[in-house]
């Protein structure tokens, strides 16, 4: 039976209820005759098992030596010593059994509580009640938790935390990749609230006030340092905060992850022919940008072309399958830059996500050899070099590649069987001049033709296998020696 104080300072009479007896209040008063000759008994074969040796090994009897040191005015010195003997003990428990308890019938040993056990630690832990109510709390199981003697865990729990939180959160953790610190110890009362709170889940602060009581470092920001706006959110709109299978505790891999606010990206993905290769590797997006802050534009890691001979530091495969040079070694070796790449632009001619043009071009460039010339099919280079570059015949006041007054770009663009700009030029790096290659892939067997290119202090000289050596003049104005051939591409 349970009995309630109420507001009165002594606990209610019992029709049952007796004196505590004498062994419980006096140490030294002899109890009640059935109790006291249970206690000798008790002593008795204590005693003989000591003197036999029987009764435990030597850490046990050391043990029992310790327990024998503490002392007690109640009960659990006397009679309940299993009570007694715990790291971390109730006050009540070691001071006062009738804080909690009313004795019945001393000689059958009964116990009455003095409040309902839901109400009864309620009587000296004044506990907050925040909008959120931890259940066991909310329904006073308070006993779900706590044991109400003594226990080897602080707070007397029950069990470990990590066990104990288990009973009823149910272990969704132990078999992922990846388990959060503070669960992985047990220590969730860092985060929240073992009773109650004013947050959902019981939290202690807000999801990201909880995050930087330990990574602090993330909005420690920099002079130029710009964040990510998912910071603005909690950083569970990413992160596990418990345990997940993905690193740094990703609720999802990317670009899935990232997907959930970069939609357009994804949809351009889909819709694009080509996808760089980058993207379709799990947390693919990270490789180039920072998830946090950076002082870069777009989040990114480190700047261009950097960033992106991280990944192009040795040969690589286009969508199609066709291997591409080590970027990292073309331009250590060759140190005339094309303009983009000098200026940290390789995204001025790439598209770093997707495509519908190959190498991820964002705009259209011939993949041929050897092609008519059309102007859409250049706009790619057009957004640099003005038009007129290859469509005017004149070329005074507008290139040195010209013999006279004759536009040699014009002279090898517009023709049935036009050169493309890859016919004579590197489009990344060159040990010459204007980009000037040393040698191009001809046919499908990739034979090297060399162009054998040498600049003069008037203009060049050029022997490709295409035609015979040919030198031109860049002064002065004029007819030029090649005008027949440049009037039958007309």
């Amino acid at each position: 039976m349970l009995l309630d104080r109420g507001n009165n300072s002594e606990p209610p009479h019992h029709a049952n209820a007796k004196p505590w007896h004498a062994v419980c209040t006096s140490p030294g008063v002899t109890p009640s005759p059935k109790l006291a000759r249970n206690i000798w008994l008790a002593g008795a074969s204590l005693a003989a098992l000591l003197a036999g040796g029987l009764l435990m090994p030597a850490q046990a009897q050391l043990a029992a030596q310790d327990r024998a040191v503490k002392t007690s005015k109640t009960c659990a010195n006397e009679c309940h010593i299993e009570i007694w003997d715990r790291s971390v003990m109730h006050g009540p428990a070691a001071s006062d059994c009738s804080a909690c308890h009313l004795q019945g019938n001393p000689d059958e040993h009964k116990f009455f509580l003095v409040a309902d056990k839901e109400k009864l630690c309620l009587r000296c832990h004044d506990l907050p009640h925040d909008d959120q109510m931890h259940p066991p709390v909310r329904d006073g199981l308070c006993l779900a938790c706590h044991d109400p003697h003594g226990s080897e865990h602080e707070n007397l729990l029950v069990a470990d935390p990590v066990r104990l939180c288990n009973q009823c959160h149910q272990d969704s953790f132990s078999n992922a990749k990846f388990v959060h610190g503070p669960v992985a110890v047990g220590a969730c009362v860092l985060c929240h609230e073992g009773h109650s709170a004013p947050r959902a889940a019981l939290l202690r602060k807000s999801p990201q006030e909880l995050c930087l009581t330990c990574h602090d470092d993330v909005l420690q920001i920099k002079e130029g340092e710009h964040l990510h706006e998912a910071l603005q959110q909690d950083c569970t709109a990413c992160h596990d905060p418990h345990a997940a299978d993905h690193r740094y505790l990703l609720q999802s891999a990317a670009p899935q992850l990232c997907s959930t606010c970069h939609e357009e990206v994804i949809a351009e993905m889909t819709n694009h022919a080509v996808v760089h290769g980058a993207l379709q590797e799990e947390n693919g997006c990270s490789g180039c940008h920072a998830p946090h802050k950076s002082t870069l534009p777009k989040l990114q890691k480190a700047p261009q072309p950097d960033i992106c001979l991280n990944c192009h530091n040795k040969p690589t495969e286009d969508h199609t399958g066709k291997t591409l040079p080590n970027m990292a070694k073309l331009l250590a070796d060759n140190p005339n830059h094309h303009g983009p790449i000098r200026e940290g632009q390789c995204t001025a001619c790439h598209s770093p996500h997707s495509a519908d043009h190959f190498r991820l071009l964002t705009d259209e460039y011939p993949t041929e050899f050897y092609a008519p010339f059309d102007p859409e099919r250049y706009k790619l280079c057009f957004e640099c070099h003005i038009p007129d570059l290859v469509k005017t015949e004149k070329g005074v006041g507008l290139t040195k590649f010209r013999d006279r007054d004759l536009n040699l770009h014009y002279l090898h663009v517009n023709q049935e069987k036009g050169r493309t700009c890859r016919a004579c030029h590197e489009v990344h790096a060159s040990s010459r001049p204007a980009h000037i290659r040393e040698a191009v892939p001809y046919g499908s067997a990739g034979w090297m033709l060399e162009i054998n290119f040498e600049q003069s202090p008037t203009g060049g000289t050029c022997a490709p296998a295409c035609h015979s050596p040919r030198t031109y003049d860049n002064t002065g104005g004029g007819p030029s020696q090649w005008s027949s051939e440049a009037t039958a591409a007309k």
